[in-house]
């Protein structure tokens, strides 16, 4: 996040910033967390960059393949992300409608998983 005065934002944390103080009214306690969601997305930026250069896997301390430790470096980096914002309470985009195909799959997965671990409704 190196933008300063008046220079266009340039990374993907500085575009950020710029979208949601455009878009939304912050309270002050919650630009530390729109910081910390820039930060991240800048994190996150560095790290696609470096996987791009490197690849999915790379070799092992004996010469073993193995996945690239930044794979889960950005699978949590974007939980995190996701956390953040859900703390600042940024409204999305429309939610997505379901085919009736969709939901009734995800009612299937939705019975399964509550008879799985004995939640089924009513009991």
């Amino acid at each position: 996040m190196a933008t300063q005065g008046n220079d266009p934002p340039t990374s993907a944390g500085d575009m950020f910033i710029s979208r949601m103080r455009e878009t939304y009214d912050f309270e002050p306690h919650e630009h530390a967390l729109l910081l910390a969601a820039a930060s991240t997305l800048d994190e996150i930026d560095s790290m696609e960059q470096a996987l791009a250069t490197s690849g999915p896997v790379i070799k092992g301390s004996t010469g073993q393949d193995r996945v690239n430790p930044l794979i889960p470096a950005l699978a949590n980096h974007r939980l995190t992300l996701l956390r953040v914002l859900r703390q600042l309470n940024i409204e999305g985009e429309a939610p997505v409608q379901q085919t009736p195909a969709q939901r009734a799959a995800s009612a299937k997965a939705r019975d399964a998983a509550n008879a799985r671990w004995g939640n089924a409704r009513g009991a």
